[in-house]
C-alpha cells in the first residue's frame, strides 16, 4: 500500500525517476542507508533551488520541493526481517512522537518512492564501493529494497559552517529489570564486557570508540562523572585532540542539565518495568522500550569561529519499531539469560573482561584500570 497523505492530511511527497534531484551517499546502518538530497546543482544548493514543481532558477536549474530543504533521505535496505517503512513510521507517529517535545526529535516525513528512483539510489550506493570511496567494506553488496514504496525525509543534523556534529547511541540509561541484585555492571557495560571476551580480548583491550562509556553517567548530573564519557564521544567525530577539551567544556554544562536523557531513561523504565524474561516480546510497550534503547542522539555544537549566535542543538532519531520477528525476540531473551548465568552483570565471569575499558558507574568505587 502506498500512502498518499500524512497523518495530518498533507499530501505526501513523491520521488521518482523524473524528480530533479541529486542523491549522494552519506551513511548507513544495518537496516537503512541515508543520502544527502539536493538540486542538480549539488553541493552548495541555494535557497532559490527550492520552489514550485516545474519552475527553474535564474540559471536554468529545475527547482525542487521545499520540503527537501534541510533534510536527508533514509531508505530501507533489502535485508530480511526489516520492518516496512510505513509500519515503522505509523508506530513512530502513534507511540514515540507523543512522548517527546517536537524540538527534541529528528523530524521524519514519509515520502513515496518508485522502483526507478530506488535503482538510481542503488547506482549511487554501488559507486561508493569503489576504491577510496566511503562505503564500509562490510556493507558491500547489500542494496536498497526496490519493492519498498516508502522512504523517510529526516532532519539534517550533520555539521555546517557554524557547527561541529556528533552522534551516538545512549543505549540503556537504566539498569535491566532482569539484572541480579548487587550487579556491578549495567546492561550496556555487561554486554560490552561479554562481547570483548568472546570476540578478541587482546584487540578489545585497546579498542576505543564512542561506545566506550557507561550510559548511566549521562543521567548522573555529576560533572566529574559525565566529563570522562564526553571525551570518547566527541573524539570520534570531531577528531582533533586539541579541540576536544574546548568542546567538552562547552557541552558539559549542557549535559549536566539535559532533561532529554532523563526523560528517555524514565520512558525506558515505564515501557518495560519487568524485563525481557518476564514479558511477551510482541507487547507494544516492550517494543517501544527496545526502540528507546536503540535510538541515536544527534548533537550540533557551535564551532570555534562562532561568536555565540549558534546554539547547541540536540535531537533523538532512529526510533524505529523493534519487533521480535526474525528471531530477534529469542535473541534478546537468550542474551539476557547469558548475561545473568555467566556472571557478566555481577562481574564474576570465568574469563575476566579486558582491562583498560571504562568502568561501569555501578562499580566506580573500585579501581579503574588503565593498562
Amino acid at each position: 500500500m502506498v500512502a498518499t497523505r500524512s497523518k495530518e492530511g498533507a499530501q505526501i511527497l513523491n520521488l521518482d525517476q523524473d524528480t530533479p534531484v541529486r542523491v549522494r551517499y552519506h551513511a548507513e546502518g544495518a537496516a537503512n542507508v541515508v543520502f544527502t538530497i539536493t538540486s542538480r546543482r549539488g553541493v552548495g544548493s541555494q535557497d532559490d533551488d527550492y520552489g514550485p514543481s516545474g519552475s527553474t532558477t535564474n540559471d536554468g536549474i529545475p527547482r525542487i520541493d521545499v520540503r527537501l530543504k534541510g533534510k536527508l533521505l533514509r531508505l530501507r535496505k533489502d535485508v530480511p526481517s526489516v520492518t516496512p517503512v510505513l509500519d515503522s513510521h505509523r508506530h513512530y507517529e502513534n507511540h514515540i512522537e507523543p512522548l517527546f517535545p517536537a524540538e527534541s526529535l529528528v523530524e521524519q516525513l514519509l515520502c513515496n518512492i518508485t522502483p526507478e528512483f530506488v535503482r538510481k539510489c542503488n547506482v549511487a550506493l554501488r559507486t561508493e564501493e569503489e576504491p577510496l570511496m566511503k562505503r564500509p567494506t562490510k556493507r558491500h553488496g547489500v542494496n536498497l529494497s526496490e519493492t519498498e514504496p516508502h522512504g523517510l525525509l529526516i532532519t539534517d543534523m550533520t555539521c555546517d559552517d557554524k557547527h561541529a556534529s556528533t552522534e551516538f547511541k545512549p543505549k540503556w540509561l537504566a539498569q535491566s529489570p532482569s539484572a541480579p541484585l548487587g550487579s556491578k555492571r549495567c546492561r550496556t557495560c555487561a554486554l560490552r564486557a561479554m562481547r570483548d571476551v568472546k570476540s578478541n580480548a587482546k584487540l578489545a583491550q585497546f579498542r576505543r570508540d564512542s561506545a566506550d562509556f557507561c550510559p548511566l553517567t549521562l543521567v548522573s548530573g555529576d560533572e566529574d562523572v559525565i566529563r570522562p564519557s564526553l571525551e570518547p564521544i566527541l573524539l570520534k567525530s570531531i577528531g582533533a585532540p586539541l579541540n576536544i577539551l574546548r568542546f567538552v567544556d562547552l557541552t558539559l554544562p549542557y549535559f549536566q542539565n539535559l532533561h532529554l536523557f532523563r526523560i528517555l531513561r524514565d520512558l525506558q523504565v515505564e515501557k518495560d518495568p519487568h524485563g525481557i524474561l518476564e514479558v511477551d516480546s510482541s507487547n507494544i510497550d516492550f517494543m517501544t522500550a527496545m526502540a528507546l534503547r536503540d535510538c541515536t542522539f544527534f548533537l550540533k555544537i557551535p564551532n570555534q569561529d562562532d561568536k555565540g549566535s549558534a546554539r547547541i542543538e540536540a535531537r533523538l532519531g532512529d526510533l524505529d519499531l523493534k519487533t521480535p520477528d526474525g528471531g530477534k525476540g529469542e535473541y534478546w531473551k537468550k542474551t539476557e539469560q547469558q548475561l545473568i548465568d555467566e556472571g557478566w552483570y555481577t562481574a564474576t565471569e570465568k574469563t575476566p573482561a579486558p582491562k583498560g575499558r571504562c568502568l561501569c558507574l555501578l562499580s566506580r568505587n573500585q579501581e579503574y584500570y588503565t593498562d
